[in-house]
């Protein structure tokens, strides 16, 4: 009796065993084709905003985004080539600028001073110019808006707090939730932006695919990697 005792105890265990072994496999495998669809998506990027900058007053709301992004830029799905971009981008918050096609100001990075010229974005509101180089996270940026013969001196701060995800986790997270989408999509591209409330209060990451056959497949994640809104 204790024989047979004993060999149906070792039978448990190895049942117990094998089921372990099963599931370490399959977690393996699930987590494999995990990363493959990231490795694809980093591999499809189109365009990354590597972080954004921000300040405002009663009449504008500036940003400062610095990345990579497809040149020539096209939503089509297929992503071109990348290249740096530092942008500067100017938003009237009343009429003040109603009439202005041009906005003039120096955009200062670090110790170095640029003359910039933005232009109104003729699809609506703001005015944007690219100075088109990789700006690194954490340089001091201030931007000096010269309107009228008055000086409004900005000084950019982080639009996200200090541990907050970075865009290469808001792509991992956003990867895995369209897993199945995008392993079944012949080709796809991934947009990598961020997004303001309208309080202009809180930043989200704000992550895009676009295959081939133009389905787009979206999510907003919050800075602590939160699904907020697909």
């Amino acid at each position: 009796m204790k024989k047979r005792f004993t060999w149906k105890k070792i039978t448990v265990l190895g049942i117990v065993a094998v089921t372990i072994g099963i599931f370490i496999l399959v977690a393996s495998l699930s987590g494999g084709r995990e990363s493959a669809v990231y490795k694809i998506a980093m591999r499809n990027l189109a365009e990354a905003r590597f972080y954004m900058m921000q300040a405002q007053n009663e009449n504008v709301r500036i940003q400062f985004f610095s990345g990579m992004r497809e040149e020539p830029y096209t939503i089509d799905g297929v992503a071109n080539p990348t290249v740096p971009f530092a942008l500067i981008n100017v938003e009237p918050r009343n009429a003040s600028h109603h009439d202005d096609d041009i906005l003039e100001g120096t955009l200062r990075i670090g110790e170095e001073n640029i003359e910039v010229k933005l232009e109104r974005n003729q699809f609506g509101r703001n005015f944007a110019t690219d100075i088109g180089r990789l700006v690194e996270p954490g340089t001091p940026i201030q931007f000096i808006l010269r309107h009228n013969n008055d000086t409004v001196i900005f000084n950019l701060v982080p639009s996200m707090r200090e541990n907050a995800i970075g865009w290469e986790e808001a792509l991992r997270i956003a990867s895995k939730h369209f897993e199945r989408e995008l392993r079944s999509a012949q080709n796809f591209a991934s947009y990598i932006k961020i997004i303001t409330d309208h309080a202009n209060i809180s930043a989200f990451w704000f992550v895009q695919f676009v295959t081939t056959a133009q389905e787009v497949h979206f999510v907003v994640i919050g800075q602590d990697g939160t699904l907020i809104g697909t």
